[in-house]
Formats: C-alpha cells, sequence, structure tokens
C-alpha cells in the first residue's frame, strides 16, 4: 500500500516562474506531487502535466487535482479529488489503479471516503491561501485524525518549524505548497521537511481494505 509522508503541492497561480527547476530540485525528497491548476483548461491542464511527468520520469508519483480524465489521459498516476467532487468509489471503478486521494474539511462534516488512498486534511495553521479562515492548529488537527478509516496528512501553514508542532496528531505525513517551492533552495527546503518528519512519533498504519493496492 502506498502511503505518502510528504507530498509537494503545486498550486498553479501560485508558482514562481522557475518552478519546473524548483520541482525537478525537490522532487528526490518528496513521495509525490499534486498538480492544482483548476483554471486552466483540460488541454492545458494536460500540457503541464506532461511537462511534470518528464521532470519526474523516475522519480515520486505525480497526482492531478480535480480532473480524473485529466490525470489519467496524461498517464499521472492519480488524481487529487475536492471533497464536494467525484465520489473517490466512482473513479476507482473507473481507474481502479490510480492512486486517490480527497480532501477533507472539518467544516464539511469530515467524511472520510474508504475508497481513497489517503486524505488531506486543511488548514493546519494560518495560510495566505485561505484569509480569514481559522486554522485547525494542533488541537484541531488530532481530533480531526482520532478514529479516520484512513491514512491522513495535513495541509496548510506545513513548514519545516510547525511539522514538529503536529508530531503527535496521528497524521501520515503533510501536503507542502509554499514552503517548498517559494523557499531559496527547493533541495534543502525538502530535506528539511523530511528531517523534521524524521522527529515525529510512530503513527500507527491505517490499513484501508478498499484502497487500490500499489
Amino acid at each position: 500500500m502506498f502511503r505518502p509522508r510528504l507530498v509537494g503541492m503545486i498550486d498553479w497561480p501560485r508558482r514562481p516562474s522557475d518552478w519546473l527547476e524548483r520541482v525537478a530540485a525537490a522532487a528526490p525528497d518528496l513521495d509525490a506531487v499534486i498538480l492544482r491548476a483548476k483554471a486552466l483548461s483540460a488541454g492545458q491542464q494536460l500540457q503541464v502535466a506532461s511537462r511534470l511527468l518528464q521532470v519526474l520520469a523516475g522519480g515520486p508519483p505525480l497526482l492531478v487535482a480535480d480532473r480524473a480524465d485529466v490525470a489519467r489521459a496524461a498517464g499521472t498516476a492519480g488524481v487529487h479529488l475536492p471533497g464536494d467532487g467525484l465520489p473517490p468509489a466512482a473513479v476507482r471503478a473507473w481507474w481502479p489503479s490510480a492512486l486517490i486521494s480527497v480532501s477533507v474539511h472539518v467544516r464539511d462534516g469530515l467524511h472520510y471516503p474508504p475508497a481513497a488512498d489517503w486524505a488531506v486534511l486543511g488548514h493546519a495553521f494560518p495560510t495566505r491561501s485561505k484569509p480569514g479562515l481559522a486554522p485547525l492548529g494542533e488541537a484541531g488537527v488530532a481530533r480531526a485524525v482520532a478514529g479516520a478509516p484512513l491514512p491522513v496528512l495535513a495541509i496548510g501553514g506545513i513548514t519545516p518549524d510547525t511539522v514538529p508542532r503536529l508530531a503527535t496528531a496521528g497524521l501520515a505525513g503533510v501536503v507542502v505548497v509554499d514552503a517548498l517551492w517559494t523557499a531559496p533552495d527547493p533541495r534543502a527546503a525538502a530535506r528539511a521537511l523530511r528531517a523534521a518528519l524524521a522527529g515525529w512519533a510512530a503513527v500507527p498504519r491505517k490499513e484501508n481494505p478498499h484502497a487500490a493496492s500499489h
């Protein structure tokens, strides 16, 4: 069963101009990469995903956010679904081998779809992508993760300094945006995040019998 610990998410509107070079630099220390580019057309997303696959060849798997059709057409490993998007079970029936992650939020009732491989919980800490919305904080993350039937990764304000604060929350890992792609040295940032994750308490592995075997 594939369980990512450190995932880099490329949020298209916030990408730096040299984003491809930054992805290539950080890739050796990442377990997966998610492309989130909702503003682009399907054709444009397909082109971007194809470029990313070339950069990531032999490295971490690529998932496309929201668009399972684009993800499969591009030959990526899977899709990251919004909480109000396609049901993971429907995607699993159509694409059995896909890696499927899904966004979950406390405000939406914390539904953990059993057909997903892992869930992405946000937002843990203050982040400029969620202005005006209160973060969960360490205690809120721990409450949201308790009893989850599949691995959960936190997103939002994740940096090498905030990762240790989640050490006992029961998470499987983290999803990182700005701390990777805007860092002066993306490779050093990825290694610092990986080192911070190494300090976490051992998390019991949640087995999800409904997810695909990878």
